[in-house]
């Protein structure tokens, strides 16, 4: 009874919006162009069991089953008050329907039932030439940069429902193909924006509210200048406010971290059929009396094949690497950092094997690995990972470093455009992932990570 209810709450959802954007599109082809508006439903359902974590007692695994269905819709609106100076927002929510575990009794900000609360997630003003070769965006804003690895995230504790970072970023375009970003960030642990307030936590490192400010700035700049090798430099300061320990934080104290990042990305291209990319940064700060350090590497080569080219088949390798805290140094901590990354950067399974240390915090891992692509329709592209996870540094408590082996299988459908406009648009996604863990963890249950995904947006 209780699946049949949920296809008819979705069938129902799809049918409202459809028609929302019907009458959407029929009021823009009378609207006047300086005002632009939209919105976007997303509906999954996800299951894990089984992913291992490090905690105390040691061989324990992450909750144990879990199955939920999730619903995020978003509205949006934009309207230019002169040529040069456009104004946007956008709101979202999103609830989620239990399967496993019983979340009854468990606060609203763990089980995000219905009705949840209302955020902007967008919501700034754009000066389009400040002054000449001069943007600047001020107010909260998504930020993306590179591959993700150090800059896409500002709202880890969230889910994938917002990733937005409170910034003001100035965008020079005085060199050609060669745009520098300077930007400064200023999140706090809770929304005080947000309608109907869950007392979200959105950075902090446990269950709790942590009340951690992050706060921080720098410096990105993306040379396209030469086509056969793009390049990109970049410099970010973080500061991650302290807390004490207590109750409400779990017992655990965190001191006040200053943390500077330095960094490039090269992006050569070799021919039409070979690619690469280089990245690596290296960090230095302090944490209270303990120094800070760490580097990263993320390196890989991609080659379309040049068979069966409607297909677009391509094979990538390459390797992924952070550094790891070295147990043997209290005054020292060489794990690398992920800045504001802490989001499933290479796997939506593996990113939970970090809950008992932080969510999302990726460090102390070498993963080799092997991708595979391919359209084997017009609407369809698969996409096959397998992965060998590494620790670095043995501090995980079974008696050794491997990880173990993650394997990813990604299906994505476009399933129809264009269905009641010009722009509208019908996708979806199956997703499966599965990791035998290494003895770098206590348990040899398989893990396992799965979903399916529809989206509308107009």
């Amino acid at each position: 009874m209780k699946v049949a209810i949920r296809v008819v709450l979705l069938l129902l959802m799809i049918v409202a919006f459809v028609s929302a954007a019907g009458a959407a599109e029929t009021a823009k082809a009378e609207q006047p162009a300086k005002f632009r508006y939209g919105a976007d439903l997303r509906i999954r359902e996800e299951y894990i069991d089984d992913i291992p974590i490090i905690a105390d007692p040691p061989g324990v695994t992450r909750g144990g089953e879990n199955n939920y269905f999730r619903f995020r819709p978003r509205i949006w609106a934009e309207g230019d008050a002169t040529e040069k100076i456009t104004l946007r927002a956008r709101a979202v929510t999103e609830w989620r329907e239990w399967e496993d575990p019983d979340v009854e009794g468990r606060p609203q900000r763990s089980t995000w039932e219905w009705p949840d609360e209302w955020v902007f997630d967008n919501l700034y003003v754009d000066f389009k030439e400040l002054v000449p070769d001069l943007d600047l965006r001020v107010g909260r804003q998504d930020m993306i940069y590179g591959t993700g690895k150090v800059l896409l995230e500002g709202t880890p504790k969230d889910g994938s429902r917002t990733i937005y970072f409170n910034a003001v970023k100035a965008t020079w375009k005085g060199m050609k193909d060669a745009p520098l970003d300077a930007f400064v960030i200023y999140n706090e642990s809770l929304d005080e924006l947000a309608i109907d307030d869950a007392d979200r936590d959105l950075t902090g490192k446990t269950s709790a509210n942590d009340d951690i400010t992050e706060s921080g700035g720098g410096l990105y700049w993306k040379n396209n200048v030469n086509a056969e090798m793009p390049f990109e430099l970049y410099a970010i300061y973080k500061n991650e406010s302290d807390w004490e320990s207590g109750p409400a934080t779990n017992l655990v104290a965190h001191d006040e971290l200053d943390l500077g990042t330095v960094g490039f990305r090269l992006m050569p291209k070799f021919s039409d059929s070979l690619s690469g990319n280089l990245e690596a940064a290296y960090q230095l700060g302090e944490q209270g009396d303990v120094d800070v350090n760490g580097y990263m590497v993320d390196a890989f080569l991609t080659w379309k094949a040049p068979v069966l080219e409607d297909m677009k088949p391509a094979v990538s390798y390459g390797i992924y690497l952070l550094s790891g805290d070295d147990p043997g140094t209290a005054d020292e901590n060489e794990g690398w950092n992920p800045l504001w990354a802490r989001y499933p950067q290479f796997s939506e399974l593996y990113v939970y094997a970090w809950d008992a240390e932080a969510a999302g915090r990726w460090s102390n891992v070498t993963a080799p690995h092997v991708d595979l692509s391919l359209s084997p329709l017009k609407w369809l592209k698969t996409t096959a990972m397998v992965y060998y996870l590494w620790a670095p540094e043995d501090d995980g408590p079974g008696d050794g470093q491997e990880r173990g082996v993650l394997g990813v299988l990604k299906n994505e459908v476009t399933i129809r455009e264009g269905l009641l406009g010009k722009k509208d648009k019908l996708t979806g996604h199956l997703w499966l992932e599965v990791l035998e863990p290494g003895d770098y963890y206590n348990v040899d249950d398989t893990a396992l990570f799965a979903r399916w995904e529809l989206m509308y947006a107009f």
